[in-house]
């Protein structure tokens, strides 16, 4: 189906904290919804032009108690986070309506605090519900980094639902029960898992372990395990990790790139008491395997070189594309810092698919790289 779409999309809400309740927010929120379409083809009505307004209000309540307590013999200040969210959108058949750029949101921490289970604007899902959560985290005292998490979330359905994902009334009252958790307690390493638990088939519906090593600038290594049951299962591998690079040659490429950047385009390219631009080669890449298949679903594959002057990427990037066919792509990039980038960009497939990835040319090396979720 081809047409044109007009929509708008609009989002009044205010919180509210009670008077000597300095934890507690409320937040009321009343949102709108509205699109008109006209259309090449006609539609299940069969006229070409439709149009339809839908509104939604919520609630949303949360707290923050905090207590001071011990963790593995450290000092920590523990938080206690209950939440509970009200959503009502009342239903609208929206069967003769085209869907350009809806689709169902990933059922995470996330989405079940959300009033609608479809991204875009299309689909708006009708919704009479209350969900409820807790989260606990323990924070180091003198740094403030958080040493572990845990959740628990579930969503209670006061009413059928009607727009669904699959298109079938959805009947069940209590959904899967989420649970996570996370801890960067043992130095240099992090740990990550998610659990789905079926309410109905009292059994694990999905889950995803994580495991990540990042020891220094650039070096880092994440193994992920994910499961969804009767569907997949699989395990990746990511990495970005210098094969020749040191301490000392990263600040030699920093300090080349800081002359780079005070000297302007005609600027020296050759830094401080250094006799050339300095640096080093690093590999990036990802591997994702699946064991239901026994097959690679998906393998990325560079190298990079940061001389501090100018950085080149080359990329390979394998992807299935069913059971028995596979598209591979070959990408190079060279960047002089400070201009330009030419060639066809990598930059986004490594964002995507590395853990942790980051710019050679980030001056900041000490950020926390993100967990890795295949």
């Amino acid at each position: 189906q081809q047409g044109t779409r007009v929509h708008a999309l609009g989002t009044l809400a205010l919180p509210w904290l009670p008077t000597g309740s300095s934890g507690w927010t409320i937040t009321p929120r009343a949102s709108l919804n509205a699109a008109a379409y006209d259309v090449d083809e006609p539609l299940a009505g069969g006229g070409r032009t439709a149009s339809r307004v839908i509104p939604t209000v919520s609630l949303d309540s949360a707290w923050v108690f905090e207590r001071e307590a011990q963790l593995f013999g450290r000092d920590v200040t523990q938080t206690l986070e209950p939440r509970l969210f009200y959503a009502y959108t009342p239903y609208r058949n929206q069967s003769d309506y085209p869907v350009f750029d809806s689709a169902a949101k990933d059922f995470n921490f996330t989405s079940i605090f959300s009033d609608n289970v479809f991204s875009g604007v299309d689909l708006v899902s009708d919704a009479n519900q209350v969900t409820a959560g807790v989260t606990t985290r323990f924070l180091d005292r003198q740094t403030g980094s958080e040493n572990l998490r845990l959740g628990l979330a579930q969503r209670l359905l006061l009413a059928d639902q009607r727009i669904t994902a699959d298109g079938e009334t959805l009947t069940q009252r209590l959904s899967d029960v989420l649970l996570l958790g996370s801890t960067s307690v043992v130095p240099d390493w992090g740990f990550d898992a998610s659990l789905q638990y079926g309410s109905q088939n009292s059994g694990i519906e999905r889950s995803v372990l994580a495991a990540r090593y990042s020891p220094g600038p650039f070096r880092t290594i994440g193994v992920g395990y994910s499961y969804n049951r009767d569907s997949s299962e699989q395990i990746g591998v990511g990495w970005q990790w210098p094969l020749n690079a040191s301490a000392r040659s990263f600040a030699a490429a920093q300090q080349a790139r800081d002359s780079l950047s005070d000297g302007g385009i005609f600027g020296s390219s050759r830094a401080s008491g250094s006799s050339s631009c300095a640096g080093g080669w690093y590999t990036v890449g990802r591997v994702n395997y699946s064991m239901q298949d026994s097959r690679l679903t998906s393998a990325i594959m560079g190298f990079e070189y940061d001389s501090g002057c100018w950085i080149a990427r080359v990329v390979a990037n394998r992807q299935s594309t069913g059971t028995n066919t596979t598209n591979t792509s070959f990408l190079f990039q060279l960047e002089f810092v400070g201009l330009s980038r030419l060639g066809a960009n990598p930059l986004g497939v490594l964002r995507e698919n590395v853990p942790g990835y980051r710019l050679l040319r980030d001056g900041d090396p000490s950020s926390t790289p993100a967990f890795l979720t295949p």
